[in-house]
């Protein structure tokens, strides 16, 4: 029953993904975002072009302004409303780059297929607004819980498959993530559950994961934010990241060994990672700041903050 209930929730993200097609290849401008909907066979997200009357740095207002819109769907669209009538919205609060949304009893009854469409549509609206990372919902005041009776935690646009044509070659993974603790000195773990797909290796999904930073807003980002990586590869044990030049420019708050072993502690929590080598643009012979980066660096757990 279990593994059927996980395969329909990866049918619907497929179904989630296909739906995501824009309606044309015109960049949205500052001032646009997309609102989604559901079509009206109950199967796919529809997106919709808005254009918001409020500055980008209004978080809140924004916030406010694309609900309203989100619970109104356009007459000229082709579409339902990602929530039921019978779902009341009851308003939000921020925490950091965390957005809570709270609805009455009613959201966690909705049918099951209904409620992953309704929580894909609430984070791709919600998270294209500056500062809002992640959503979590509650359901009259109790953390929402998913079809297998797990805690749904915090939800982040990237949760939801960008493209499906095999639901098998899907899994799901459990990540342990290091980031820096908020003076900069210390690791601390963050773990995260995610669907990914195999034909992604879960050594980029770890450095994919890293980039995007922590969940948890007393923790800080390790990896420069202007980084982008050119390829993760794996070859006898050793984990090879290698990264453009941004990587070089060091962040000022967080000790240059807590950076490195970020990424290596991250990496050696899986099994068939021995070493880690950080490369830039494919070479070994530069500097982290203080740190060489000229040989293949092991696990090292003394920098892990330790629980009071």
């Amino acid at each position: 029953m279990k593994n059927k209930i996980l395969l329909f929730l990866m049918i619907l993200f497929s179904f989630t993904l296909t739906a995501c097609k824009k309606k044309d290849d015109k960049p949205l401008s500052d001032t646009e975002y997309y609102v989604y909907y559901i079509n009206t066979a109950m199967d796919k997200l529809i997106e919709n072009r808005y254009t918001v009357s409020l500055p980008n740095d209004d978080v809140d207002g924004l916030v406010d302004e694309l609900m309203t819109q989100f619970l109104k769907v356009p007459d000229d669209l082709e579409a339902v409303s990602a929530l039921p009538d019978k779902v009341t919205f009851q308003g939000f609060n921020r925490d950091g780059n965390i957005l809570y949304l709270n609805f009455d009893t009613n959201y966690q009854s909705m049918d099951v297929s209904r409620e992953v469409l309704a929580r894909a549509a609430l984070a791709k609206t919600l998270t294209q607004i500056d500062g809002i990372d992640y959503i979590s919902i509650r359901s009259g005041d109790q953390p929402l819980i998913n079809a297998l009776g797990e805690n749904v935690g915090l939800i982040s646009s990237s949760n939801f498959i960008n493209s499906v044509s095999n639901v098998n070659s899907f899994e799901k993974a459990t990540l342990t993530l290091y980031f820096a603790d908020e003076e900069g000195t210390k690791l601390v773990p963050e773990t995260r559950e995610m669907f990914y797909d195999m034909n992604t290796s879960k050594e980029r999904l770890i450095i994919d994961e890293l980039m995007k930073g922590p969940a948890n807003t007393k923790l800080k980002t390790t990896i420069p934010n202007d980084t982008k990586v050119i390829s993760v590869t794996v070859n006898e044990g050793i984990c090879y990241v290698n990264f453009d030049e941004g990587f070089l420019n060091a962040l000022p708050d967080v000790l240059d060994s807590i950076t490195i072993y970020s990424i290596v502690d991250s990496l050696s929590e899986l099994p068939n990672i021995s070493r880690v080598q950080i490369l830039v643009n494919g070479k070994s012979d530069k500097n982290y700041n203080s740190i060489s980066l000229g040989t293949s660096v092991e696990r090292n757990l003394d920098y892990v903050k330790e629980e009071k």
